[in-house]
């Protein structure tokens, strides 16, 4: 029976890498109430809500586990104006491969090729945390500038468009310099 919860991580549920066959594997996880309050700390968020996600698993051949996934989340932001509470749904789907330390492509100091896949995630100890997995794309599909109905910038923070314009062309430093001759 895989590990249900670990004490490093807020939300942790591990699926052992040996049972993930060739055939389809589905899985789906929720967080509890004190694991979605350990990842709002965790993401500066004024709470989760819910958040579930489902998996389906398959080895894809070279010691390579597929894993594609969608989590669902309610969750409550600050907005970045007026820091009132806002409200959203996230809902997002995604993709990981996972490798044995062995089985890994690790790019070498002269191998830096941008359009290359990246190489698979570790397999940590024989096991996936797929509750990370979750975790982790979830904070990757948060809004980062929530912004509540309404909310406006104060106008002694906005920009003055009667401001003087900047140069297009930089000032150079040694111009005093010239006019001194």
């Amino acid at each position: 029976m895989p590990r249900q919860h670990s004490d490093s991580q807020e939300f942790s549920r591990f699926v052992e890498a040996d049972s993930v066959g060739t055939h389809r594997m589905e899985r789906k996880i929720s967080a509890n109430k004190e694991e979605r309050a350990a990842l709002a700390q965790r993401f500066g968020l004024i709470g989760i809500e819910r958040l579930e996600a489902q998996f389906s698993l398959k080895r894809a051949g070279g010691g390579v586990i597929h894993i594609s996934g969608e989590i669902e989340a309610e969750v409550t932001q600050a907005c970045v104006v007026t820091l009132a509470p806002v409200p959203a749904k996230v809902r997002e789907a995604f993709s990981a491969d996972f490798a044995d330390e062995d089985d890994r492509r690790r790019p070498s100091e002269t191998d830096l090729d941008f359009d290359a896949e990246d190489p698979p995630e570790p397999i940590r100890n024989g096991h996936i945390d797929l509750g990370e997995l979750a975790a982790e794309h979830l904070s990757l599909a948060l809004d980062p500038y929530p912004r509540a109905p309404g909310a406006t910038i104060p106008a002694e923070f906005s920009p003055d468009p009667d401001a003087e314009a900047v140069p297009e062309r930089p000032v150079n430093p040694f111009s005093i310099l010239k006019k001194s001759n």
